[in-house]
């Protein structure tokens, strides 16, 4: 801003005030008299400023000079960059913007992000007071025990440990929430749902195991908010995460062929894991947990206990009469049906080295496809398998026909009388 000032005679002459080499505005001065209540006369002098917008000649009147060589330093600043469109604020805008400044100087937070935020936050109140809902907030807060990621974690795993939960469902456990405390070294209180959602995304994983860790996460933050340590009354940051888009991969099941070159193949716990797996339907952790009390052969089902489910529901599996013979040998064991989960580890390499690919939960696959085929009644086949008659539909549905379930469901074990059987149904299924 440049100030151009008159002197001795010129006096009475403009002060012009230039952006840059421009002419932006012009201050008057004009000298005024008042008779006073005494009956004297008082002089007073008036100083306007001038300047154009947009073709029009506007004024602004002030009482000293002061004052109005400030406000023409304003508009030339504003035209200079070409901000002529603040010049149209009257002066209770002004001064309604300098208060507004004042306030904002000690937190260092511009007037357009203030303004954005308080907006932001009025849309959610719904007609409340902002400062009514914070101070309930602050409240709400003031309750809370503060407590460290690390330290929730571990007292988490104790109780689902001491509330005799699944020791396969505890490892899952450990093994999510301990990489989730490792990433954040902070007050669970103060993790926020931009930073799970940004953690979940840089693990690199699918959809399903997204989800998967992302449900271990929110089970930590609801103990959390039951124990006192993050808000209660209102929704966890956990939560605010959205599933990942699971469209699932495609399904591999085995041909009845195979199965039967599998079986033949294979070691004795391992051709009772194939069995039991492809006409059962069981998952492999439910099958890892099976005791023989669990087999009723008098009823011919296998009974799947709350404890043993994934799902920690109940449920019944029919013996179908091939699987009868698998497991007639064993009447009247006693005791677990497999010594470990090493059972399914050998189960598997037994079956990469026959089949070379191994097709993920193949053997659960199958049997729901081939069952499915076999009886055409989702609601059945989904009660048998702890599933949903929808996901049976989505999956399953016309993989097979009867002559495949038919195939599938005579393999017995290799006798003389049997082999030949085996062999046309392999033969009629390809």
């Amino acid at each position: 801003m440049n100030c151009v000032e008159r002197s001795g005679g010129e006096r009475n002459r403009p002060i012009i005030i230039k952006a840059g080499n421009v002419p932006a505005a012009k201050i008057y001065r004009s000298q005024y008299q008042k008779r006073l209540k005494s009956g004297r006369r008082s002089s007073y002098n008036l100083f306007r400023v001038a300047y154009y917008i947009a073709g029009k000649r506007r004024l602004e009147a002030f009482g000293n000079l002061h004052n109005a060589k400030q406000r023409a330093g304003e508009i030339a600043r504003a035209i200079a960059h070409g901000r002529v469109s603040v010049l149209e604020l009257t002066n209770a805008d002004r001064e309604s913007y300098i208060k507004a400044m004042e306030q904002l100087k000690p937190l260092q937070i511009p007037l357009h992000s203030a303004i954005e935020e308080y907006v932001a936050v009025r849309s959610h109140l719904d007609g409340e007071p902002l400062l009514s809902a914070v101070k309930q907030h602050v409240a709400r807060r003031r309750d809370v025990i503060d407590r460290r990621v690390t330290e929730v974690v571990a007292e988490f795993l104790a109780v689902k440990q001491e509330d005799g939960l699944s020791q396969r469902y505890v490892e899952t456990l450990r093994a999510c929430l301990n990489r989730f405390a490792a990433a954040f070294d902070t007050s669970i209180g103060s993790v926020a749902s931009r930073f799970i959602d940004e953690w979940l995304a840089a693990q690199k994983i699918g959809p399903r195991s997204r989800n998967n860790i992302r449900q271990c996460v929110v089970t930590l933050f609801r103990f959390a908010r039951a124990r006192g340590y993050l808000p209660k009354g209102q929704p966890t940051e956990a939560e605010d995460i959205a599933k990942a888009k699971d469209r699932g991969g495609e399904i591999g099941i085995l041909t009845p062929k195979q199965l039967a070159d599998l079986l033949e193949a294979a070691d004795e716990e391992a051709k009772l894991y194939f069995a039991l797996g492809a006409f059962t339907g069981l998952r492999s952790a439910e099958l890892i947990r099976l005791e023989w009390q669990d087999v009723n052969f008098a009823r011919g089902h296998v009974h799947v206990g709350k404890a043993k489910a994934k799902t920690a529901t109940r449920r019944l599996v029919m013996i179908q009469p091939n699987l009868m013979q698998w497991l007639a040998p064993y009447r009247g064991r006693t005791g677990v049906l497999f010594s470990s989960e090493h059972s399914a580890i050998r189960a598997l390499a037994c079956a990469k080295k026959i089949l070379g690919k191994w097709p993920s939960n193949a053997l659960r696959h199958s049997y729901a496809t081939y069952r499915l085929a076999q009886i055409n009644d989702a609601a059945r086949v989904a009660i048998e398998m702890g599933n949903s008659p929808q996901m049976l539909f989505r999956n399953y549905r016309e993989l097979a026909d009867e002559q495949d379930a038919a195939a599938w469901f005579s393999i017995a074990p290799a006798s003389a009388a049997n082999v030949v059987q085996i062999k046309r149904a392999t033969r009629a299924h390809q």
